[in-house]
């Protein structure tokens, strides 16, 4: 099949690791070995059985006791270490999966994201190993349409994350599925997702942040800089259509081989 992977990022409680079972779920009805690597060493419970993670290599806890560090800097300390002295391990790891689908679950914490090179440095050990990757962002809709402020915030992560990967990247607005009626028939998701500030309510911000964040908002409507992708894991649909759209990105060829034919004398 070749080498894919599609590398999960977004704040924390967007849904990271919720939609990467339910992406693994339709590529297994597809047909398609699909594996799920859980990079959070910090995470409890997670709702898919994971083939690769971070937490057999390093985990929080022993690098918050290890180092004398907070969760914050064990998290930052762990993803340095995968990506420096857990290189090894992250290539044996991924020589077991050399034809499979890779989805990878990151941390959401936004330390690791902002301000720290770990994740981007991943994604190029990924296409070092030979991998096309495809790097997926993801925003809570149901916490962000109902505070512009939040929303703009959560637009502009996704600018400033996007210029840190060499790679496709795709914006997913999550949840969708616990929005009201209304507001999915009347256009307004729609609106979110083409970030059309102008139909959005900024009355709640602070009048010295209002005017700020128009030109904001006029910036990344008129310059096409950040759209969503629409998610409810309700819909078989949504799910078949983020599906089509990552391979498309990721150029995912059909798996029919060129036949060698006999034309004889010619």
């Amino acid at each position: 099949m070749g080498k894919y992977a599609v590398v999960v990022i977004g704040p924390a409680g967007s849904g990271k690791s919720t939609l990467c079972g339910v992406l693994a779920e339709h590529y297994a009805s597809m047909h398609r070995s699909t594996h799920i690597a859980n990079m959070d060493p910090a995470a409890d419970e997670l709702p898919y059985e994971p083939s690769m993670d971070i937490r057999n290599l390093i985990s929080l806890d022993d690098a918050m006791e290890g180092k004398g560090l907070g969760p914050n800097g064990g998290l930052v300390f762990c993803m340095e270490y995968l990506v420096t002295a857990g290189a090894t391990w992250v290539s044996q790891q991924l020589g077991d999966y050399a034809e499979d689908f890779i989805i990878v679950d990151m941390p959401g914490q936004v330390e690791v994201l902002s301000s720290q090179p770990a994740v981007p440095a991943f994604v190029r050990l990924l296409q070092q190993e030979g991998y096309y990757t495809t790097v997926l962002y993801l925003l809570d809709a149901l916490a962000t349409t109902a505070d512009s402020g939040k929303f703009i915030a959560g637009c502009m992560f996704s600018l400033s994350s996007m210029v840190c990967f060499d790679c496709p990247f795709i914006n997913v607005l999550t949840k969708c599925d616990l929005l009201s009626k209304e507001f999915k028939e009347n256009g307004i998701l729609e609106h979110f997702c083409m970030c059309d500030f102008d139909y959005m309510d900024l009355s709640r911000l602070p009048p010295r942040f209002r005017a700020m964040s128009r030109q904001i908002g006029a910036l990344l409507t008129d310059f096409n800089l950040v759209t969503f992708r629409p998610m409810d894991i309700e819909e078989v649909g949504y799910i078949s259509n983020l599906c089509s759209v990552l391979d498309e990105t990721l150029q995912v060829a059909d798996e029919a081989e060129v036949q060698d034919h006999d034309f004889g004398d010619m």
